[in-house]
């Protein structure tokens, strides 16, 4: 729009805000150019718009207006300077973004920082928490609500240390001139008003009439005319096409359907492909909802009855008929918004405006504020809406105190009605406006007063009413399985009001922040919180099933998630109780009468005698009524009632005020009931009296000792317990917890007397195991004393008690340690802290987790029935305690630890121990015990009696210590005998197993008693000292007697022993003999069989050493199926080695990125065009090496036969498992060759055949007397003269020869124009001496594999065969050979080649010896690899050999070749030259005689041949060294370099020539001084692949020196040289060798030819290593969270993952990002793999932590990340949230895998390990 368009708009504008016609002018102007500039078109989910245009007609003049300026850029740079600095940072958080949080400073876990914020606070040295943000929040750097301490960065820190300046909305409207003020007034809420009524309307309600298309509204009253708008270049009137689009069929986004569920309707509905429907899917999940079909009415009414009728399970897609017209408007309004927050983000006096525009009535909304009105047509709203409605409310009201808590009370009073809607809702809880509950109720000055102004009460009573609704006819909550599933997930959703309580409670108020409205709201809320928990008191109750077993499991798990939810929110209600006496007693006074009221119907009491003492006890037994787990009004009563009593408070429950202690003894009975009842239910199903009713109740029950729940449950049980034990008769306490348990006849004398039971064995046993639970919970009650106010402990005490106990069970890691560890101990901030007190913390290596190990001072603390063990935790401990007592030589006693004291107020629970009742039980126990009575005595009782006189034993220390004497333990406990009963039982043959223990009680009282006389040392140190003394000299005479005959027994046998071995040693000395060395990983033995070393060894060549050869003629192999055993013969059965084939990516140099952005630009790929993308030709395999076949094995061998009928039957076996599963998923797959190996499972696919080496013990090239050796010279000038040819377009053959020669059209003219080179005498004088070499070189005249079968069997033949057939399939994505021949061999060599270089690169990698390093899997796999390649030609016919030959050596010698062999790898091109040499044409006949039926096989065997291609090759790499040095020398030439006299002058001129040729021009090339020393360490990689590849196929070992570690290409090279029988200088090789100096010379020539410059990779190459990672974690996430590499720019549950191999960053496991591959749909990582990796990927998923690794598209697995914490454990999905750095050992590992290719192995194991990855579709990664 130009100035003069703006001018008369800005005028208009003006006008009609003077008129008082604003808002009419602005909906009008709307009304007329929204739907010309949002038009539909033929692609509904593409509306033609652009943002550009929009803003400049109908949002730019606007702002102009509100400014009174014409001027477009940095028009509210004056307004922002006059802010106030608020030293807020209000950072809004991206998706994925990384946050932190300060465990030692920040008020609560939602308090967090921006990593800017963080990086400059001093939060960073302290211990924080990192996440992932979902999106949404702010960063709360400089908020003093939200920080204990340092609230501020030193960014954000407010001048000379005040606090931030406290900014209202008044304040910042005062800094707005009022003409801005009073036109913000007028265009603010109007621009509100239209996006409100434009955003709620829904199907079936219309437009207003002022925003009617311009045909039906008044032209008149808009702000432009047509004159004008037609100047506007980007004004464009609807088209005729554009006009029959009248309505539009919305599908809106839900999340009950899935992704496919969404495709596959519309592919139906809309006659759609997949790629469009998931385009339409994709948006309506990231915006809530797209266009799906513009047209008539009745078109559009077709597309939606069919989409609902389609999606009708669970429920239909919701779809919607609106006028288009209605649509660009909602689209435009959605944009209107997102203006509004921008201009929000303008200054503070505009968002003050908008709060005041939001918090004001409008006429469209009645008499609701505007913000009021759009909370509560949230959920009429689709997601983008929502979104940016949210962004606006956050974006405004959280900046100004005011208007946050004004904001606040609205949202709170709107709750319920918010809630019931979120319940109704079909979207997640982050797209709901509840969801804003975290921003407000956190602040703590917030919920201070939403109590205040009893609003807290009006959200909780939401909840409440909820309850109200599934309440069965007893008032309790019910979760019968008659329920609907939509009333269940309603219940669900529900729950959220729980979280968002929880907020409010986060912040204790401290004592002078208590005001009479906050006590009076938080007693109200605490009252609605009541509510709920009597409503949850004695659900999901159970009774006793004795007849039969339960019909069907009852659903437990709904009053466990209710139970789980509510569990944190009593601990808060218990801390704001417990932080004012006042609002303590009064809710110790509800809770009291609501625990007495949940027992009015016990009506019935009875009287029960134990030991004389009468008590009355309430009449109920837990084996026979209902019973239920949850009780969560007593157990709250119990943390308050321990709060109270050392307060001295007084309470009021009924009507008569009294002392809390005298009020709790008042109803101790009654409050200890339900507490007691549940312990006595877990002693009995322990007893197996519940087994009957299902696991339902065992599950309850494991959970109610489980550290998630046993806080709020088992923990509080007991509490109550003591609580009652402190204000009762002790007798009366035990009378009541004996009858409870059923035991009152058990504890009278006279029960061993009275008759059986009809179930008398049952009956016994469930009774003796009801006594031991009851002596169990006796010494719970008056042991365990670690809670605050119950015993003289601090929280610290219990945590490291907790610790202790747990690091008694074993050494654990971090994470095992906080796994174990309720959530609030192991969200303490204080943990780190303890555990370093009490544990060491010990790494075995850098690779490997840490873990602790308790301190030994700290092991005397260790009590042996600690009540959070379970029996497995028991069992454990105690095992690990003896080990732990035995290594260290200490008597294997665990007597029961001091405990710490009782307050003042829970002391008189020690006189349990001194009643009557208890020293009758302890005295009856220990004489059944003495007498052995079966019925009435266990060994479990006997420990734990003694365990309790232990206790009792170190409470009357601690009294005659203190000089108390109320406590008289001691005195009745001799009065009754029962020490002298002790030494009884000390003494007989039966104590032996608790006879230490004994002597420990035993000892302590003989210390107590002397103490009373002379008062000596402290008796803890007695104790300790008791348990490695033995005061009975003849026990212990008795026991050194066993010892000493043991020994001499033992002594004896292995004597005897020791004559049977050397005896059998003597009668089988020759069998011993022969017996081979076992196979072990040691590659000394297994490449080196021989004695002694052998020195100066040469592999090639005339002169090789073929006297020393390894033939493997007298080793034994076995079958590992079969175990028949034989040497490797030819003739006999043949072996195959299991093995895997990949295609691999490994060393590739290739650029990554290019054939990314290359083949996802396709519409579609396949695999197989992929494959041979990639692989190229494998003839001429590139030095960028892009892919290549890599063959691996785990060395297992089998015969043939035997490996062909194991796999038959392993296919037989899935094909049944795949019908009878349905499925095919699994971690093999059989369709694609896949198995395991029989004896080891590892992953295969092939087999190969193994073969004794080609080499022979005879030299054979000499036959008949001369050495018919050719020269190098001679062997040189006969190739280049057979096929250094000029061109001659002219040249013609017969039809016969054409048809002979080939159809490949550069083998087609190869082929002529050798023929032509049998016709020039010179050239043929040449060719016929090598000519006639050939025609008498036995090996070059092959073996006739067909009719030959006396050499070589059949069985070998089709080994061969089909392990080519294997490569070819597999590296191809081919199922058969039969139309490429001659790409199948050309891939077997390069399999070979291939995974030679890898292994030698590994070596080099580990810094491993070259041939005395191999693993066993390696060295049978290359000794079976190559020596299988040697034997291809067997499988072909020789016109493929032939054709390759000639290929091959044509660009090796013909400079006219299209190929140029300078940019080929030359170890690849080296082995394709070896294997197909023999196969040459060396006469015009050969080109025809060699073609018959029979295949052939001439056998590379390391001749002199052999050695003249290495020399060639050699020299040729050579070359390419050179290419890779000249351009550092060409572009960064060294002037001052030295120009030393050169041992090798040749090849420094050589070097010269090279760079001219290159750079094509005369300058001074200045050659580099250490020319040599560079050339010997750049080609020492291929001299090491050339030694291994003929170790292995002659056989010929290599020196010492070779087998040496730690050797660099300056120490072995010259060692390879002379093994490989290379020459040390250039020079002397091409002074006498003239044909090989004119090929170098013609190489070089070569090198400036048409498109030949380019510049080769590096070499050598560099190790294959992982794209670099940072070194902190958040960094990482921090770059995925900027660039997450989605498609969609929006989306916000972007799931990013990087390729640890180029450290590309991708779009994991979303629908968004999609790409076809094979006529399937995959996920981004699934694609790239196939590109980059060729089918196997290893990715880091970003806000998982966690590495995926894929192997094709069917099959993935998850491993640790290599990012860990200090304690060196990976944190999956973040949720301990410690900082995490880069451990080098754990990416060291993934990258052994990656380079050892064991990522599919690895990949497969997991699957097999666990069942559950297979039901991932791997595919959608």
């Amino acid at each position: 729009m130009d100035a003069k368009a703006r001018a008369s708009l800005l005028q208009a504008i003006q006008k009609a805000y003077e008129e008082d016609k604003l808002e009419e002018k602005i909906r009008a102007h709307w009304a007329a150019h929204v739907p010309s500039l949002i038009t539909p078109g033929p692609q509904p989910i593409k509306l033609q718009y652009d943002d550009d245009q929009l803003s400049a007609l109908l949002l730019e003049p606007l702002e102009a207006f509100i400014m009174g300026t014409l001027e477009v850029d940095n028009k509210f740079d004056a307004l922002k300077k006059n802010d106030i600095p608020t030293f807020l940072c209000n950072r809004s958080f991206r998706a994925g973004e990384p946050t932190y949080s300060c465990r030692d400073c920040a008020v609560d876990a939602t308090c967090v920082l921006c990593i800017e914020c963080f990086k400059q606070s001093t939060h960073k040295n302290h211990r924080y928490k990192i996440s992932s943000s979902s999106g949404g929040g702010y960063c709360d750097c400089g908020d003093p609500e939200a920080w204990k301490k340092d609230c501020a960065c030193s960014q954000h820190e407010p001048p000379d240390g005040a606090g931030p300046p406290s900014i209202d909305v008044d304040d910042a409207k005062k800094r707005l001139p009022r003409d801005i003020v009073r036109r913000c007034h007028a265009v603010i809420p109007c621009a509100l008003s239209y996006a409100y009524q434009l955003l709620c309307l829904r199907d079936g309600e219309g437009l207003s009439d002022d925003l009617l298309s311009p045909k039906r509204s008044d032209k008149k009253l808009c702000f432009c005319n047509d004159a004008v708008i037609s100047r506007w270049a980007f004004y464009r009137a609807k088209s005729e096409e554009e006009e029959g689009y009248e309505f539009a069929t919305v599908l809106y986004n839900d999340e009950t359907h899935t992704y496919e569920q969404v495709i596959s309707t519309l592919c139906r509905t809309l006659e759609c492909n997949h790629e469009e429907a998931l385009e339409y899917a994709t948006v309506v999940d990231h915006e809530g909802r797209s266009p799906v079909k513009f047209g008539s009415y009745a078109d559009c009414e077709r597309v939606k009855n069919f989409i609902e009728r389609n999606s009708r399970r669970p429920q239909p897609l919701r779809v919607d008929i609106i006028p288009t017209l209605m649509y660009a408007h909602q689209v435009f309004a959605l944009k209107v918004m997102n203006w509004i927050q921008k201009l929000a983000d303008s200054c503070e006096g505009f968002k003050a405006l908008i709060c005041e525009a939001c918090l004001q009535a409008v006429p469209i909304t009645g008499e609701m504020p505007l913000v009021s009105a759009l909370l509560l047509k949230d959920v009429r709203l689709w997601k983008a809406a929502r979104g940016a409605c949210h962004a606006l409310f956050m974006a405004t009201f959280l900046t100004f105190n005011d208007a946050k808590i004004e904001f606040s009370r609205l949202f709170a009073r709107l709750y319920p009605q918010l809630m019931t809607a979120f319940i109704s809702d079909d979207h997640e809880h982050s797209d709901s406006c509840t969801s804003l509950s975290v921003q407000l109720f956190t602040v703590p000055s917030v919920a201070r007063t939403l109590f205040a102004d009893k609003l807290v009460e009006v959200i909780i009573k939401s909840f409440v009413l909820i309850c109200q609704s599934r309440r069965n006819d007893l008032g309790r909550l019910s979760f019968d399985r008659t329920t609907q599933p939509g009333n269940s997930t309603q219940f669900k959703r529900a729950l959220y009001t729980l979280y968002d309580t929880r907020y409010l409670l986060n912040t204790v108020p401290t004592p002078d922040l208590w005001t009479p409205g906050l006590r009076k709201g938080f007693i109200g809320a605490f009252e609605q919180f009541l509510q709920i928990m009597i409503m949850m008191e004695g659900m999901d109750f159970h009774t006793r099933r004795t007849q039969s077993h339960i019909e069907y499991e009852t659903d437990w798990e709904p009053a466990f998630n209710v139970q789980l939810r509510m569990g944190p929110l009593i601990d808060m209600l218990q801390s704001w109780c417990a932080s004012d006496d006042k609002v303590l007693a009064t809710c110790i006074e509800k809770l009291t009468v609501a625990a007495i009221d949940a027992l009015s119907a016990v009506e019935k009491w009875e009287k029960k005698e134990v030991a004389g003492v009468i008590c009355e006890c309430i009449e109920y037994d837990v084996g026979s009524q209902a019973i239920s787990i949850h009780h969560p009004v007593v157990r709250m009563l119990a943390g308050l009632v321990t709060s109270g009593l050392s307060r001295s408070l007084t309470v009021q429950p009924f009507n008569t005020r009294q002392a809390l202690g005298d009020c709790v003894n008042s109803y101790a009975r009654e409050l200890m009931e339900f507490p007691l009842r549940t312990l006595v239910l877990v002693a009995q199903a322990s007893a197996g009296m519940w087994r009957r009713n299902g696991y339902a109740l065992a599950n309850q029950i494991f959970f109610y000792q489980q550290p998630r729940c046993r806080e709020e449950m088992l923990d509080k049980d007991v509490l109550m317990m003591q609580a009652c034990a402190a204000v009762m008769k002790a007798d009366e306490f035990l009378i009541n917890i004996i009858n409870k348990f059923g035991l009152v006849h058990w504890a009278d004398e006279t029960f061993d007397a009275t008759p059986l039971r009809t179930d008398g064995d049952d009956s016994i046993r469930q009774t003796l195991y009801l006594a031991e639970e009851f002596f169990y919970c006796l010494m719970v009650f008056i042991g365990e004393r670690y809670y605050p106010g119950l015993g003289k402990v601090t929280e610290d005490d219990c945590l490291k008690n907790e610790i202790i106990h747990q690091l008694s069970i074993q050494n654990m890691s971090y994470s095992e340690l906080v796994k174990n560890l309720p959530e609030q101990e192991a969200k303490a901030s204080t943990l780190d802290d303890v555990v370093r007190d009490v544990a060491v913390f010990k790494r075995p290596s850098a690779a490997s987790k840490g873990y602790f190990e308790l301190k030994p001072e700290f092991t005397s603390h260790y009590n042996m029935f600690f009540y959070h063990y379970s029996r497995i935790e028991h069992s454990k401990a105690e095992d690990t305690q003896r080990k732990r007592k035995k290594k260290d030589g200490e008597e294997p006693v665990f007597p029961p630890p001091c405990p710490p004291e009782f307050t003042d107020a829970f002391r008189n629970v020690i006189h349990v121990m001194d009643c009557d009742v208890f020293i009758h039980l302890m005295n009856l126990t220990l004489r059944r015990a003495l007498s052995h009575h079966p019925r009435s005595f266990s060994e479990g009782q006997l420990v734990r009696v003694l365990f309790l006189i232990g206790y009792a034993l170190h409470e009357e220390k601690r009294a005659r210590d203190q000089q108390k004497t109320d406590y008289k333990f001691m005195d009745k406990a001799v009065d009754v005998g029962i020490f002298a009963t002790l030494r009884e039982l000390r003494n007989q043959k039966e104590s032996e197993a608790y006879r230490a223990l004994i002597e420990w009680i035993l000892q302590f009282y003989e210390t107590l008693t002397k103490v009373e006389e002379d008062k000596p040392a402290e008796p803890m140190d007695v104790a300790e000292n008791v348990v490695s003394t033995t005061p009975e000299p003849a026990a212990s005479d008795d026991i050194e007697e066993r010892r000493r005959r043991a020994a001499a027994r033992r002594d004896r046998i292995m004597q005897q022993m020791k004559q049977a071995q050397s005896s059998f040693a003597i009668q089988n000395v020759g069998e011993l003999q022969e017996i081979a060395l076992p196979d072990d990983h040691s590659a000394k033995a297994a490449v080196t069989p021989t004695a002694a070393p052998v020195e100066s060894l040469l592999v090639l060549g005339a002169e090789r050493n073929v006297q020393r050869a390894d033939l493997d003629l007298e080793e034994k192999l076995t079958c590992i199926l079969c175990s028949e055993s034989h040497v490797v013969n030819l003739t006999a059965d043949a072996f195959v080695a299991v093995a895997y084939v990949q295609r691999s990516t490994v060393l590739s140099q290739a650029d990554r990125k290019h054939l990314m952005d290359e083949f996802m630009d396709m519409p579609a790929v396949t695999v197989k065009d992929l494959c041979q993308k990639l692989m190229g030709n494998p003839l001429f395999m590139p030095d960028t090496m892009p892919c290549a076949p890599h063959v691996s094995s785990c060395g297992h061998l089998l015969h043939a036969k035997c490996w062909k009928t194991y796999f038959e039957s392993v296919v037989a076996r899935e094909r049944r498992r795949s019908i009878r599963l349905r499925t095919n998923a699994g971690s093999f797959d059989v369709t694609k060759n896949e198995f395991r190996c029989p004896l080891c499972s590892r992953l295969c696919n092939a087999a190969i055949p193994l073969f004794p080496p080609v080499g022979q013990k005879e030299n054979m090239d000499v036959v008949g007397g001369p050495l018919l050796v050719p020269s190098l010279n001679t062997f040189t000038a006969a190739l280049a003269a057979l096929l250094v040819v000029q061109h001659k377009p002219g040249i013609r053959v017969a039809s016969e020869d054409e048809a002979l020669i080939g159809t490949l059209d550069d083998a087609y003219q190869q082929a002529l124009a050798i023929r032509v080179n049998f016709k020039d005498p010179a050239k043929a004088a040449s060719i016929a001496k090598i000519r006639d070499i050939v025609a008498v070189t036995e090996r070059l005249q092959g073996i006739d594999v067909k009719n030959s079968t006396d050499v070589v069997s059949d069985a070998h033949v089709e080994a061969v065969r089909t392990f080519q057939n294997q490569v070819f399939q597999m590296s191809m994505n081919a199922s058969s050979p039969a139309q490429s021949e001659e790409l199948c061999i050309s891939l077997n060599w390069a399999a070979c080649s291939y995974s030679v270089q890898t292994i030698e690169m590994c070596l080099r990698y580990e810094n491993k010896s070259l041939l005395g390093s191999f693993s066993s899997r390696q060295y049978l796999c290359l000794k079976c690899l190559t020596r299988a390649s040697c034997w291809s030609s067997s499988a072909y016919e020789t016109k493929v050999l032939t054709e390759h030959a000639v290929k091959l050596f044509s660009a090796l010698f013909n400079p006219l070749s299209s190929r140029n062999v300078l940019d080929m790898d030359a170890f690849s091109l080296l082995i394709n030259c070896t294997h197909a040499f023999p196969w040459l044409p060396w006469s015009e006949e050969g080109f025809t005689a060699p073609y018959v039926d029979a295949p052939v096989c001439r056998l590379p065997v390391g001749d002199s041949f052999d050695h003249h291609l290495l020399v060639i090759v050699y020299l040729l790499h050579i070359l390419q060294v050179f290419k890779s040095v000249s351009y550092d020398i060409v572009e960064r030439s060294d002037s001052d370099a030295s120009h030393s006299s050169s041992k090798d002058p040749t090849l420094r001129k050589l070097y010269a020539a090279f760079v001219h040729r290159l750079s094509g021009s005369d300058v001074t090339v200045q050659v580099p001084p250490n020319l040599e020393r560079i050339i010997q360490e750049r080609t020492w990689p291929f001299l090491r692949c050339c030694a291994i590849f003929y170790h292995f196929i002659t056989g010929i070992p290599a020196s010492e020196a070779l087998k040496a570690e730690g050797q660099t290409s300056e120490s072995e090279s010259a060692d390879l040289m002379a093994y490989l029988g290379l020459p040390n200088s250039v020079t002397v090789l091409l002074d006498e060798n003239p044909a090989l100096n004119d090929l170098v010379h013609r190489w070089i020539f070569n090198v400036g030819g048409p498109g030949r410059s380019g510049k080769i990779s590096s070499l050598p190459h560099p190790f294959p290593s992982f794209a670099p990672l940072p070194h902190d974690y958040t960094d990482v996430i921090n770059r995925a969270s900027q660039n997450s590499g989605c498609r969609v720019e929006a989306d916000d549950r972007r799931s990013p993952a990087m390729c640890l191999v180029c450290g590309a960053l991708l779009c994991s496991q979303s629908m968004c990002c999609q790409y076809k591959l094979d006529n399937q749909t995959v996920g981004a990582c699934a694609f790239h793999a196939a590109i980059c990796g060729a089918g196997t990927g290893i990715f880091l998923r970003v806000r998982e932590n966690q590495v995926l690794m894929l192997h094709g598209t069917n099959k993935g697995c998850f491993g640790a990340s290599p990012y860990v914490d200090a304690y060196g454990e990976p944190d999956p999905f973040l949720r301990r949230g410690n900082p995490l750095h880069l451990s080098v050992e754990r990416l060291e590992q993934l990258h052994r895998h990656y380079m050892h290719h064991d990522v599919a192995d690895e990949v497969s194991h997991a699957m097999d390990q666990n069942g559950t990855l297979a039901g991932f579709d791997w595919f959608h990664f």
